[in-house]
């Protein structure tokens, strides 16, 4: 969901800056060019800047956090979510704690306006096959070029845990 999340706030805030800048935005997924074009449609990014990586291949070559493997001594799966992911989500516009009924917040569960709006043009795009619950859990990252020069990197250390914009701007000069 937080890719949905993110896929959002990409058409909202950050296309519309890089635009104007005349800087590229190509955005990434794993799956299908299908599934790709079909993320496209239902956030409404142009279909010409979304890709599918079939077998995650751009995320293993460029060391992207996989979830459900053991690093730095971790145990298999714990990095799917994490306290980080609570303090990122409601560290963007409008994020609050999940209210229960309405009325009990729950601390560890977070929420904003963009998660749920995602949550209602949710279609269900993971990888099939071989690996495809592997390939499913790992996280994204922004890589910012200049030429052949990369300017900026930030991994996504758990789920929803996306690079801060005007970081990435700042490293790009917009």
């Amino acid at each position: 969901m937080a890719c949905w999340e993110l896929g959002l706030q990409l058409k909202r805030d950050w296309l519309p800056t890089l635009t104007k800048a005349d800087v590229k935005l190509l955005v990434v997924g794993i799956g299908t060019a299908e599934s790709a074009k079909t993320f496209a449609e239902e956030i409404g990014l142009p279909p010409e800047i979304v890709f599918g990586d079939e077998e995650a291949a751009a995320y293993k070559a460029l060391k992207l956090v996989n979830s459900n493997f053991e690093e730095d001594g971790r145990k298999r799966g714990m990095r799917m979510i994490t306290e980080k992911t609570t303090q990122s989500i409601k560290g963007r516009k409008n994020g609050r704690n999940v209210k229960l009924f309405g009325l009990i917040e729950l601390p560890f569960l977070a929420t904003n306006d963009d998660l749920e709006e995602a949550v209602t043009i949710y279609k269900p795009l993971m990888p099939q096959g071989d690996e495809s619950f592997d390939k499913t859990l790992v996280q994204g990252g922004v890589l910012a070029f200049e030429g052949d020069k990369q300017t900026f990197k930030h991994r996504d250390t758990s789920v929803g845990v996306h690079a801060d914009p005007e970081k990435v701007f700042a490293a790009i000069g917009t």
